[in-house]
């Protein structure tokens, strides 16, 4: 009982620390997302068999392929998927490797815990994934949130689902105030599809950078109850006027 209040403890100030950091965060206080997965979830996990205080640990095929998920402190129905090794963020040249583990996969599956948060079934055009651009991230380890989509991000694809393709565009219209690409992909489930991949190969830049992008991958039904996802990207440049936040295109209370 002491271990695992301990853990609670210990769960509870780092997630608090770092939904509070400013995007100028030192470089001791941008390790704690790893600190909690590395140094508690991970350990708890090959000792006694329990996540805890992750909501889950899989490292199955391994340590460089494995995952985390944890609950953020903001919300039940927000959940954030860390890989179980070292990566930067969205920037690592690791994510582009041919044999890379989809991570995206892993949070799309990851999505239970949002409806278990939420404490209700949720059609996969209420869920939505987004990761930041190395400029607007807190955290120096890679983590995906997951989360309700916001419902001015839903209202936008539905007027606008006519301009999304299967190759990246830019929208003509502005979304929180920035120019977003998009692009749209026709499958069930993200297994043989990686978001990382269709960006850094596809998007459609002269001067393109992965870490100044924001991604959001959007679940999504079609015309004729065809199914599959968007995808939103958002380049940040060195501007902080021009960086959108991941937590912007999310709901993470999933009000509506």
């Amino acid at each position: 009982m002491h271990k695992v209040t301990c853990f609670a403890a210990t769960r509870g100030l780092i997630l608090a620390t770092i939904a509070n950091l400013p995007h100028s965060a030192s470089a001791a206080n941008r390790g704690g997302l790893w600190a909690v997965v590395h140094d508690i979830c991970v350990p708890a996990y090959q000792s006694i068999g329990v996540a805890f205080p992750c909501s889950e640990v899989s490292i199955a095929d391994g340590l460089e392929r494995g995952f985390a998920v944890l609950q953020a402190p903001s919300s039940a129905a927000h959940v954030i998927v860390v890989p179980t090794i070292r990566i930067s963020g969205i920037e690592s040249p690791a994510l582009q490797s041919e044999n890379a583990p989809n991570y995206w996969e892993a949070a799309w599956n990851a999505r239970r815990f949002v409806e278990e948060g939420a404490r209700r079934q949720l059609p996969r055009d209420k869920i939505g994934m987004a990761i930041n651009s190395a400029a607007s991230r807190s955290q120096d380890q890679l983590h995906i949130h997951v989360a309700c989509i916001a419902p001015k991000v839903a209202e936008f694809l539905r007027r606008h689902q006519a301009e999304i393709h299967e190759a990246w565009s830019f929208l003509n219209s502005a979304l929180h105030g920035h120019r977003f690409a998009a692009m749209r992909v026709e499958t069930d489930s993200l297994a043989h599809v990686d978001p990382f991949k269709l960006l850094a190969r596809r998007l459609p830049s002269g001067k393109f950078s992965m870490g100044n992008q924001t991604l959001a991958v959007i679940g999504a039904t079609f015309g004729g109850g065809r199914i599959g996802f968007y995808l939103l990207a958002n380049e940040s440049g060195g501007s902080p006027r021009k960086i959108v936040s991941a937590e912007a295109l999310l709901d993470d209370k999933c009000a509506n």
